[in-house]
């Protein structure tokens, strides 16, 4: 089996109103959270899912840190 199950979703897709589904208004914050995570291709998950994907995947997801290491006191 891959990621996905098919047979399961098939099964809970064909009891969604997909045209319903789709029409329905977000709130600004969850459509500010699509568009960052589209724009930089990384899933838009919860932290428990995103490890278990890494894992699977055996690939980081999350972006690094963006500030510099600390520098040692040796230094």
């Amino acid at each position: 089996m891959g990621l996905l199950n098919m047979s399961y979703w098939r099964q809970i897709s064909a009891q969604v109103d997909w045209r319903q589904a789709l029409e329905k208004v977000q709130p600004k914050e969850m459509i500010g959270l699509i568009r960052l995570n589209t724009h930089t291709g990384r899933p838009l998950a919860g932290d428990s899912f995103i490890s278990k994907l890494e894992k699977v995947l055996n690939r980081r997801l999350r972006p690094l840190p963006n500030d510099r290491p600390k520098k040692s006191e040796k230094e």
